[in-house]
């Protein structure tokens, strides 16, 4: 209602009291009275529906209620026109009285709205409630109400009336002071509602204690008028909403004083003034012990009063420095607290959840929680609230993840408690801490966990897991999955030779080409050291898994740049095809062996698993556990097969021959059991084993024809040459056995000097620094050793097999054959032909300046019994032809 409007509603109503207190009786003037109380009322009930307030409903009470009042003097008025005198009761009373009860309703109910806090607790409510039971002791002492009751010349209903009216009046009387004390009223519309009552229930006390109160009718009509009007300007105003003052301290804000609750107990005196003023004419003091005892009943109720309001402003006082302690906590907290409702909605606003999410200074208030998260975790978490509002008290723990303004994620947990059922909350309390650091972290150790710290590969264990996923894919999908198992051939003479840090550079290379040769959906792994894999999967998994080897094949023709140096790799690759029996592990095991396969069958090739080479596999492990148990066993023999000088058919010496003599499977060829002991590195021992039985029975055979130079020829492995203590090993066994070091011949393959060819030139002049000769075995046969040969302090060249075979005719000796002499002759070194089975062979090696020779047309490899008994038979010219000590041993 605007200013102008307010002014000439105030205007017509003081006219209309000024015309009622001219005229003071007559219809016209009850006309007026009524136009002055019914006015406001209207007035007020439609102001009071207009309102979009929380006061509204407590003010349409009040409104209603001084309507109500007005009805009753209509019909007050009507009923005394009618019968010409005045009622004693009638339907009006029941407009009076319930107005008494509606105007109180309506200022609990205001009260209640307007307290953020119970501000009465059970003593305070006991003690108001002592306070309306005395207050209408003492006004239905004053007005002699027992008096009244019992009345015989009244009847019941008028009776029961008038004492209706004195113990209302106590109650509201009550309740305006209930009202005055609670701390959000003290503004100019609780003032005025105040005011309004107070001038209601004075007119009432005067109606009750004056003896004729037709004296004072006006005065009396005046406080009525007055109070409805005084009711309705209370709507009329505006009430502000309270802000902190700056400088105000927490125990000052809103306090409510001794002077307050002074000024709300006043109107407990009225009952005693009214009554002093009565008497006061007739000079009777009967009236002054009743004045006194209201004095002190209102001084006792104001000191009670003061106390309790005292002691509810230290409590709150307290309760707001505790709730700002705690919020001062919560905006320094690294964490925020939300309050939720059951659609998502946040109720509280949460400045530092803003700043979390990327959006300082937004209002939190009315935001939806869940559309903070992403978007496929959304229904989700909808559903999850609602199981939560199912139950009150359910507490929920886990982690979410929230899109930032930034467009990035942030992780959050979160703990969530259902306290719907608290009328202070009414919602689920959210506590959120971000915890987007330690989730990277723990990503980043996943990572590791599952990739190749070098290559940023998958690892065996992601490799192994993509694996089983796709085996259980195929079942449902029409395609098939393939294994493409890869090691890098030579790749540990890389790292020997040019270092580590060189080996890593190749894998990376590696990883890279790999990566190159394979689709975007295939998965690629370093399964360790130079294994790597990829995993296939696809509706021809074999046409699919041998284009990609050929690809990758390919990828190593084109040499790898390590520092400032090119170095040439090749791969052998093993293939396996899954079917519906396959696991991970079968399939790696499957694919390994074929790979393995590859490299035996030539290397930089590629393989497909086949189910013989598992047998193949399971036999070559079986040999590798018998192996373990063969040396310590003493299933180990050496048999000693003749070198044979070639002018002269002489025996110059033996070369010591490995075999194994296994207690199931007989005796087993060196050639199936001698690579899986270089694999595996039991050839070490076996070798120190062989080194020490061969140069003891040297020795014998020495001792026993010390006329004859013999020599005994041992081989050396890989693996032995490699050792710093090989050096140690072989002066050990010569000083054991006292066998010379000119009689011992050690033998080596030429893979074994290209090996490590630093290495081996070191190893081999430390040997031949011993004394002993050194010879390489199968030569003809290796990686261009020939650039070796200077370097390496070589005496001997022994002629492979292969090419001694190829000779057929005396006559034509082969071109190979007849270069591998000239070497000999040009580097100065002994040459020996292994073997020799055939004449024209011996013949023709012979007639080209061979001096030595080894094969069956002189003997099979013969036990050491044998042996020395063919030494001594030689020794004492057993034989009358040249071949004769052959025809012997045969």
């Amino acid at each position: 209602m605007k200013g102008g409007t307010r002014l000439l509603l105030a205007g017509a109503w003081a006219l209309i009291c000024l015309a009622h207190a001219l005229l003071q009786h007559g219809r016209l003037a009850d006309i007026t009275y009524v136009i002055a109380t019914l006015g406001p009322g209207l007035v007020g009930v439609l102001v009071a529906l207009r309102l979009r307030r929380p006061e509204r409903r407590a003010l349409l009470w009040i409104a209603v209620g001084v309507t109500c009042s007005a009805v009753g003097d209509i019909f007050y008025t009507a009923i005394s026109w009618i019968d010409n005198e005045l009622p004693d009761a009638s339907v009006a009373d029941v407009f009076y009285l319930a107005s008494y009860v509606i105007i109180a309703v309506g200022l609990l109910i205001l009260v209640q709205a307007k307290t953020s806090v119970r501000e009465l607790e059970a003593d305070g409510l006991i003690d108001m409630g002592s306070f309306a039971v005395l207050s209408m002791i003492v006004v239905a002492y004053v007005v002699d109400l027992g008096d009244v009751f019992h009345d015989n010349t009244l009847s019941i209903m008028t009776r029961l009336v008038w004492t209706a009216y004195p113990i209302l009046d106590g109650a509201l009387l009550a309740v305006v002071v209930r009202s005055m004390l609670a701390r959000r009223m003290l503004n100019l519309r609780g003032l005025l509602l105040t005011a309004g009552i107070a001038c209601w229930l004075g007119s009432d006390f005067a109606t009750l204690l004056i003896a004729d109160p037709s004296v004072y009718s006006t005065w009396m009509d005046l406080g009525w008028m007055l109070g409805a009007a005084l009711t309705t300007a209370a709507m009329l105003v505006s009430v502000p909403t309270r802000s902190k003052k700056v400088g105000r301290s927490v125990e000052r804000e809103g306090r409510v004083g001794g002077a307050r609750v002074a000024i709300s107990l006043c109107p407990l005196l009225a009952p005693g003034i009214i009554e002093i003023w009565a008497h006061a004419h007739d000079q009777d003091l009967s009236a002054i012990p009743l004045f006194a005892a209201t004095v002190a009943l209102v001084l006792l109720a104001m000191a009670r009063s003061t106390r309790l309001v005292r002691a509810r402003d230290i409590e709150e006082a307290k309760l707001k420095h505790s709730e700002r302690y705690f919020q001062a906590l919560a905006e320094n907290s690294a964490d925020a607290v939300i309050v939720i409702d059951s659609h998502g909605r946040i109720l509280n606003d949460s400045p530092h959840l803003a700043e979390m999410v990327g959006r300082p200074g937004t209002v939190t208030v009315g935001l939806d929680a869940i559309d903070l998260l992403r978007p496929r975790e959304r229904e989700l978490a909808r559903r999850a609230l609602d199981r939560m509002y199912m139950a009150t008290g359910v507490v929920a723990e886990n982690e979410m993840c929230i899109i930032h303004a930034d467009g990035f994620e942030r992780w959050f947990a979160f703990r969530a408690v259902n306290r719907a059922d608290d009328p202070v909350i009414g919602g689920v309390i959210v506590n959120l801490h971000e915890i987007t650091d330690r989730k990277r972290v723990e990503a980043e150790l996943v990572h590791r966990a599952l990739h190749d710290s070098l290559t940023g590969l998958a690892n065996r264990a992601l490799f192994h897991d993509r694996v089983e996923q796709a085996l259980r894919r195929t079942v449902e999908t029409s395609s098939e999955i393939a294994v493409v198992y890869m090691d890098v051939d030579s790749f540990k003479g890389l790292n020997d030779s040019r270092g580590h840090e060189a080996g890593d550079i190749a894998l990376c290379d590696i990883a890279g080409r790999l990566l190159n040769c394979v689709r975007s959906v295939d998965t690629v792994a370093r399964l360790g050291g130079d294994e790597f894999a990829v995993l296939i999967e696809s509706a021809l998994p074999m046409q699919s898994a041998t284009g990609t080897a050929d690809r990758i094949q390919h990828a190593f023709l084109k040499p790898f740049q390590l520092d400032e140096r090119e170095v040439v790799l090749s791969t052998s690759i093993g293939i396996a095809i899954g079917d519906r029996a396959s696991t991970a592990s079968s399939m790696l095991r499957d694919a390994d062996i074929a790979m393995y396969n590859a490299k035996k069958t030539g290397k930089a090739k590629w393989s497909v698993y086949e189910p013989q080479m598992r047998t193949d596999a399971v036999e070559r492990l079986q040999l590798e556990i018998d192996l373990h148990h063969a040396l310590v066993d003493g299933q180990f023999m050496l048999v000693y097969q003749p070198m044979i000088e070639l002018d002269s058919d002489a025996v110059v010496g033996f070369e010591a021959l490995l075999r194994w003599n296994h207690p199931t499977r007989g005796v087993v060829n060196p050639d199936a059991f001698i690579p899986v002991a270089e694999a595996n590195g039991s050839i070490v021992d076996i070798g120190r084993w062989v080194l020490n039985e061969a140069c003891r029975t040297a020795a014998e055979w020495h001792l026993r024809h010390p006329e004859r130079a013999l020599t005994m020829a041992v081989n050396l492995s890989t693996r032995q040459l490699a050792r710093h203590d090989i050096v140690e090993h072989v002066r050990a066994a010569l000083r054991h056995s006292g066998l010379a070091a000119s009689a011992l011949v050690l033998e080596m393959t030429e893979s074994v000097l290209v090996h490590d060819p630093v290495t081996a030139a070191q190893r081999l002049h430390e040997l031949h620094d011993l004394g002993v000769r050194l010879a390489i075995d199968d030569f003809g046969t290796g990686y261009s050793s020939l650039s070796y040969l200077r370097q390496f302090p070589v005496d001997i060249l022994k002629i492979d097999r292969s090419f001694v075979h190829s000779i057929t005719d005396r006559d034509s000796l082969p071109a190979i054959v007849r270069g591998l002499l000239e070497l000999g002759r040009t580097l100065d070194l002994e040459t020996v032909a292994e073997g020799i089975e055939l004449s024209v062979q011996r013949d023709s090696l012979r007639e080209q300046g061979c001096r030595f020779g080894q094969g069956f047309l002189f003997s099979h490899p013969l036990m050491e019994d044998a042996a020395g008994e063919l030494l001594d038979r030689i020794s004492r010219n057993d034989w009358i032809s040249q071949m004769g000590w052959r025809s012997a041993v045969t």
